[in-house]
């Protein structure tokens, strides 16, 4: 049986590594974006090789050595990328991409998470130290488990999670990565992992703090994302694929995924492997995108997501009330908390966040107290209201 050599398409297009051997260069509107002296294609008699995933947008050309092999291409998923080079400041992207009220709840929702926290936006390129890289990696990792947690869905990101942690550091020192990260004071509240080819840019992954929810943090750090590709002539910024329901809202335009499978003519066994993964390949994504037309895919997610909740230890979440008050409604019998560093009582910051995002009241200017007579009862009081929240068993 012939041998099968997979590789993904980016990881070669970074690393360098003579893991993509077949494409001697590769290019971006004329622009060379990677090259190969030497290749390792050695005995293809009884070898396929699969490159998964290469953008449609690139051109590649085939090295000498492999110009006698066979090339099998086929189109699978759609990909989503901005094209960051067609606009000078990021409010002509949002001009042009976007309706006047989703360009005005952008706004809003920028506007009153700087109004209600101390936030500042930070771009690691070129210089981070270790100890920073670590800490932020590790601060990730969380907001990505309690996301995905609440969304009952297992992410698949996680498994590469360790992989990515060792290879960023180097790349970010090269300008080759980045890592963007919205704080509240020092507190990462979001972190988005960026690479880089040339003036290309891919995201990788994100994630944010869902006790932020309300102030669209998703939105504001994509948003911020692409500013600062566009400030930094950054030509595209590639949103890959995936999260369609998301992704396509903010893309300037759509591209293909290919597969390339690659084998020798002259090879019985390697000719038959590789029309025998053509077929395969052509097969499930037939059948994904007649699942998806018909809806089907929809439902299987949500089947996913009940059997996740059956396997996991899913954290159920608070019911919580609330109502506002006047100042001698409060009881006496209480005691001040510091929610953020008492981790029983956690489940309060979504909440008074939302609190915040309404009454666009600061997060340094409230207090938050237990009723000592009712273990369920909780009063936030800021500068120009006050609220009861009850919690509902």
């Amino acid at each position: 049986m012939a041998k099968h050599n997979k590789t993904v398409f980016l990881k070669g297009l970074f690393f360098n590594d003579n893991t993509i051997p077949f494409f001697e260069k590769i290019t971006y509107q004329t622009k060379t974006l990677y090259t190969i002296k030497s290749t390792n294609i050695k005995n293809t008699k009884n070898t396929f090789y699969e490159v998964v995933d290469v953008p449609g947008y690139l051109d590649t050309y085939i090295t000498n050595e492999a110009r006698k092999l066979k090339k099998i291409q086929l189109k699978t998923l759609k990909g989503y990328l901005v094209e960051t080079e067609k606009y000078t400041t990021v409010e002509e992207y949002l001009t042009a991409n976007f309706g006047t009220k989703s360009r005005s709840n952008l706004r809003r929702y920028k506007n009153r998470l700087e109004k209600c926290f101390n936030i500042t936006y930070t771009c690691y390129y070129g210089d981070i130290t270790k100890e920073k890289y670590n800490s932020l990696f590790i601060a990730l990792k969380a907001l990505l488990i309690r996301r995905f947690e609440e969304k009952k869905e297992n992410n698949y990101e996680l498994r590469h999670f360790d992989e990515y942690q060792d290879t960023i550091y180097n790349l970010i020192l090269k300008k080759e990565a980045s890592i963007f990260v919205i704080y509240n004071d020092q507190k990462p509240i979001s972190i988005r992992i960026n690479m880089f080819k040339k003036t290309l840019g891919y995201y990788i992954m994100s994630g944010y703090d869902i006790d932020y929810s309300k102030f669209h943090l998703g939105s504001l750090d994509m948003l911020k994302n692409i500013e600062w590709c566009i400030e930094n002539n950054i030509a595209t910024y590639d949103l890959l694929k995936g999260y369609d329901y998301y992704k396509k809202d903010w893309k300037t335009t759509t591209f293909d995924f290919y597969n390339c499978i690659i084998y020798d003519p002259s090879s019985i066994q390697a000719s038959f492997n590789a029309y025998a993964k053509k077929t395969k390949t052509k097969g499930t994504y037939l059948l994904y995108y007649t699942l998806k037309k018909i809806n089907f895919i929809t439902y299987y997610k949500r089947v996913k997501r009940g059997l996740y909740k059956q396997t996991h230890n899913a954290i159920t979440e608070k019911k919580i009330t609330h109502t506002k008050i006047e100042e001698n409604q409060l009881t006496a019998n209480s005691v001040q908390l510091d929610f953020e560093k008492n981790e029983a009582y956690s489940y309060l910051k979504r909440t008074i966040f939302n609190l915040l995002f309404t009454s666009k009241e600061h997060y340094k200017d409230i207090k938050v107290y237990k009723n000592l007579d009712n273990k369920n009862n909780f009063y936030v009081v800021a500068k120009n209201n006050k609220w009861s929240l009850n919690i509902i068993d």
